[in-house]
Parts: C-alpha cells; structure tokens; sequence
C-alpha cells in the first residue's frame, strides 16, 4: 500500500510598494508568481501589481468589514493544500491594514505561514523625517470621537514621538482632535511616499495644515515633554528644594521657572520674600 504524500501548504504575508512599484523585491514578485491564489484588498488594485509584473493569478478579495468570512474561506484553501499570498493595497499586511484574523486563523489550523518583508509607510516616514529613538504606532484613529480619545488616552503623556495614518479627508479633522488632547505641539506631515510629490511638511498642531490636503499621510507629532516630579511643590517649596541642595540662587532660580514655564522674574520676586 502506497504512502499518501504529505501535502505542504503555506501562507505568505507579502509586503508591496507603497508607492513606487520598483520597490518591489524579487522574493514578493517570485513568491506572488507561484502561489495558487492571491488575497487582496482591492482586487482591482492589485490587478494593476500583477499586470505590471506578468502575473497571472486568481484573486480573492479579502478586506476589513468582512474578514471573518474571508480568513474561513481563505484558511479552506490552505487546508486543500493550497498556496495563499495575503497583499494589502500598499505596504505589509497586518499593519493597520487586514490580515490579522487569517493569520490567526491560519496559526491555530497549523498552517505554515512566511512573511515576505516590504516597505511599511510608518517607517519610511520616520526615516525620510529624520526621526530617532523610536516612536508609538497608533496608525488610524477609529470614527467615533469616543473612541478616538480611548485609543489615544494611553499615549498622551508619552515622551516618544506618536505615529498616525490619515488620509486626504480626514487629516485636518485629526490634527484638529490632536490639539484638543494633546495640546500644542510640533508635527511633521510626511505625505505621497516613494511618488513624485514626496514632502515632509513641518507645523504645530495648533496651526494645522493650510495647503489642501491631497495623497495619504503619516503624522509624526512630537512626544510629551518631560515634566519635573517637583510641580506638585508650591513655587515656595520647589525653589526652596534646589537651594536647600547647594544650588546658587541665580541657577535655581532658571531652573524652577523653566520647568514651571513662568517668567524668571515671578519666581525672583519670591526670594525677596
């Protein structure tokens, strides 16, 4: 009696362009070249990928509002023992884009699944901002205002830069949100990624954006600034504090007053006291 061949099925979390389709890597277009089906966003999307690459393949449409369903009948075929490439519209999969319900799916079925690392939108930007030492993700901001300031609640006091996707329609509405709970702080506008009109546009959140807005956009707003455990002293006792430390009058006197952003000459007059 003949031994039934294992049947190796996989499925590949292919990163696309963002933008320019030469950013394509050579593992993405071999890995979407011989998978049997490919899940996509927007299969009128991808189609232009793939024609712009010689692909012909079978596709899937597999987006947000109906991702249970779609992960169901995308897992069917994995367990048939065939191959499945997961593409978003632009950028990796997963990362606020969907993805995350198959992969799960596909993990608890003991499916195999490899990622084909692309360009990220977010990290494109920071780069091209010349932003260091790391940043919150926090990617699209949900419809309700309630729950915009939940998602947003826990980073307010966050001394790293916060990382947002906004598209054209919606960027002024959030910047405006971001000042309400954030209060004013510098951002920079990173727009139409790896495409001819590529910008970094610097601002504050109290100004917005005057230009009108076009293209999709990473916002990079600047972290909390650093606040001294000693604001909870009155002026009195916070001066008193660095002088009782050895600190000269002059110092500590800069010192209460930038760390309480008031004027110098307010916390001097507490010495003539």
């Amino acid at each position: 009696m003949g031994t039934v061949p294992l049947v190796i099925m996989a499925l590949y979390i292919v990163g696309t362009p963002i933008g320019n389709l030469g950013d394509i890597t050579k593992r993405a277009e071999e890995t979407l070249a011989k998978v049997d089906y490919i899940a996509c966003e927007d299969t009128r999307h991808t189609a232009i990928l793939l024609s712009a690459l010689g692909i012909k393949k079978p596709l899937i449409s597999y987006y947000k509002q109906k991702e249970q369903e779609g992960a169901e009948k995308l897992v069917s075929y994995l367990l048939q023992g065939k191959d499945v490439a997961l593409v978003s519209d632009a950028g990796m999969p997963v990362i606020s884009d969907p993805g995350a319900v198959l992969v799960r799916k596909a993990r608890e079925s003991g499916i195999k699944i490899e990622t084909v690392p692309g360009p990220t939108a977010v990290t494109t930007a920071a780069a091209l901002a010349g932003a260091d030492g790391g940043f919150v993700f926090i990617g699209f901001l949900p419809e309700k205002l309630s729950d915009k300031k939940k998602k947003i609640a826990p980073f307010v006091s966050s001394p790293l830069p916060l990382a947002l996707y906004a598209g054209p329609h919606d960027v002024k509405k959030i910047l405006a949100f971001l000042f309400d709970e954030l209060g004013d702080r510098k951002a920079k506008l990173v727009k139409e990624l790896t495409k001819i009109h590529e910008s970094v546009i610097e601002i504050s959140l109290r100004e917005g954006i005057s230009e009108e807005p076009r293209g999709e956009y990473v916002i990079l707003v600047d972290g909390a600034e650093e606040t001294s455990p000693n604001l909870s002293l009155s002026p009195e006792e916070h001066l008193s504090l660095y002088l009782s430390q050895g600190m000269d009058k002059k110092t500590a006197i800069k010192k209460v007053a930038a760390e309480r952003n008031v004027p110098k000459d307010e916390i001097y007059k507490l010495t003539l006291k």
